[in-house]
């Protein structure tokens, strides 16, 4: 099949009780990519109706379909009356436009895909208002922080579930390091090196751009690295919740600082999906509220 290569094409759709799987060629990601969608009951193509948006964003070394696989966001999202968008960010995307080519073999755009490309296409092709959330788990929490700061007014509400979001933070380089050797990345990809391109590492850091999340409603949630009961044992991954942690109570007291209101879920749990559940669970109702017009 021959796409353009100046606009978000459709390639095929996957229908089954609401869930629309969909397979794009994304001219700002160079390649084929997948997003999940869930609509509303009622919702059928080329209706008037506008309807909210809730964009949930992934983590990292995961794809659009982990919340799927890992969630019960279907039977939360029966009562939304909100589309539901879980595009895919990469491996290790950080949600954020390259300057060079990831292990694919593109330049992806991460940033424009989603904001630009995919906006534009739910838009026009699938009743979205501009009523938008955004919500994602660890590198998925950084991106809704990060979209927020560099689209203001875009969102009315962001949420970072166990996000790593303090890219100034020491040790962050070491950690986005590690990921990217395990992913088959050479580390500093992203925004370069970090000895080298210590300006583009603050540029993108949320955390020194509070005010900027001024009139959006923020929502930080984040375990302490002990186990809850029944939760599966995942090497690393307390450690790795209590420097999410202290990265969230950092950006809380940011925020408090510039009187800038901030929602906290500071609880057990490491960075997993047994904890991620039960945040999302617990953000639900805040992001109910937010979408609806």
């Amino acid at each position: 099949m021959t796409v353009p290569d100046t606009e978000l094409t459709v390639l095929g759709e996957e229908v089954a009780a609401g869930v629309r799987e969909l397979r794009l060629y994304s001219p700002a990601i160079g390649r084929e990519v997948g997003t999940t969608l869930l609509t509303p009951p009622g919702w059928h193509p080329g209706a008037d109706q506008r309807y909210p948006v809730l964009y949930l964003l992934h983590g990292s070394s995961d794809d659009h379909t982990s919340w799927m696989r890992h969630t019960d966001v279907v039977r939360l999202a029966e009562d939304t009356g909100a589309l539901v968008v879980m595009p895919e960010a990469g491996r290790l995307g950080f949600y954020t436009d390259w300057r060079v080519r990831d292990r694919a073999g593109t330049v992806p755009r991460w940033e424009s895909f989603h904001l630009d490309e995919l906006r534009s296409l739910l838009e026009t092709g699938y009743g979205a208002s501009d009523v938008r959330v955004a919500a994602g788990i660890s590198m998925g929490g950084y991106g809704a922080l990060r979209y927020a700061v560099r689209r203001p007014g875009m969102f009315r509400g962001v949420a970072s579930l166990s996000g790593l979001m303090q890219l100034t933070r020491p040790g962050m380089a070491a950690l986005l390091a590690t990921l990217s050797i395990r992913e088959g990345m050479r580390p500093g990809r992203v925004w370069g090196p970090r000895r080298h391109c210590r300006e583009n590492w603050a540029a993108n850091d949320p955390c020194l751009h509070v005010e900027a999340l001024r009139g959006t409603e923020v929502y930080l949630a984040a375990g302490d690295g002990r186990r809850t009961p029944g939760e599966e044992f995942v090497a690393g991954m307390g450690l790795v919740e209590r420097y999410s942690r202290a990265m969230s109570e950092d950006l809380a007291t940011r925020l408090h600082t510039q009187d800038i209101p901030v929602t906290t879920d500071f609880t057990a749990g490491t960075h997993f999906w047994t904890t991620w559940r039960g945040m999302l669970t617990r953000y639900w109702p805040q992001a109910q509220s937010l979408l609806t017009p």
